[in-house]
């Protein structure tokens, strides 16, 4: 277990277990290290946070099965991660492999930041119910009440004993509604990057999102929101993806913020692009692609 102390040194432990010839554990013996200069690491949400690497928590929280962490079965648990990076676009949805010692339901409160402190926010109250196997984790996935982005900490509240294996987060924001705001690079001869849109989009601008997976299934529609004082603002979508380069023109009509428009079949993983042609004079507040 490695604990970052967000000032440049890590401590961890190192933990050597032998069998001594035998089929089972004889002999478990550890020593503690810090190693310092490593600069500031985060914990990858879309990877898999093991539940053991909590940093923070209230009541009796222990170490759970699998190198997951159980919670108190007399009380309210509480347990939470700092440190970790969502990325610009970020994810609302969580993946929790759960052990409980039976079918009743259990609630569980996620919060962004740490649930007793000040300025934490509850951001999903949701319900964990299955047919239990003995210490066997089920997994189940719920949908929070808000995206979560950048560099952020989350904490889980428990009423009841369950074991936590950890957490995931799933990162296909690809349909989800993106603001404009949100691209990951934007450049050209003339645009002003406001909170909430992006005005006065004019020559050779283009708007950068990478790391768009429409699947398989792929998407067929984009509905786009904004503004133009031209009769029609040509837009050109462009889409990359292994090396080749898809492109859909989408001509943005006056007088109707929200525009739908059918652009055939876009699939796998890539990079969208926004492609303002020279005369262009377009407010760019948002997107949403479907299928």
């Amino acid at each position: 277990r490695c604990t970052p102390d967000f000032k440049g040194r890590r401590a961890f432990r190192l933990r050597c277990m032998s069998r001594c010839g035998t089929e089972k554990v004889r002999i478990i013996s550890q020593l503690e290290f810090e190693i310092e200069g490593l600069g500031q690491t985060y914990l990858d949400p879309y990877g898999f946070i093991t539940g053991g690497l909590y940093d923070y928590s209230r009541g009796d929280v222990g170490n759970g099965n699998e190198r997951g962490v159980a919670t108190p079965s007399d009380g309210n648990g509480l347990f939470g991660y700092h440190g970790i990076d969502f990325g610009p676009h970020g994810s609302d949805e969580i993946c929790l492999p759960i052990f409980a010692l039976n079918a009743e339901p259990y609630r569980i409160r996620i919060y962004e930041g740490m649930a007793d402190e000040e300025g934490s926010e509850l951001i999903g109250d949701v319900i964990y119910q299955k047919p239990s196997i003995w210490n066997v984790y089920q997994e189940e996935t719920y949908r929070l009440n808000k995206r979560l982005k950048g560099v952020t900490s989350i904490s889980f509240v428990t009423e009841k004993k369950i074991h936590l294996k950890g957490f995931s987060f799933r990162q296909n924001y690809a349909f989800e509604k993106l603001n404009a705001t949100e691209c990951d690079a934007i450049y050209g001869d003339s645009f002003q990057r406001e909170p909430e849109q992006i005005r006065g989009i004019g020559n050779n601008v283009t708007i950068e999102f990478a790391q768009m997976d429409f699947g398989t299934a792929g998407a067929g529609q984009i509905t786009v929101c904004g503004n133009t004082p031209l009769e029609k603002n040509t837009i050109i979508l462009s889409f990359s993806c292994d090396g080749h380069e898809e492109r859909r023109i989408l001509e943005f009509a006056k007088g109707q913020s929200e525009q739908r428009f059918t652009i055939g079949r876009l699939s796998g993983k890539g990079t969208v692009r926004f492609v303002f042609l020279p005369g262009s004079n377009f407010d760019f507040s948002w997107f949403r692609f479907s299928e």
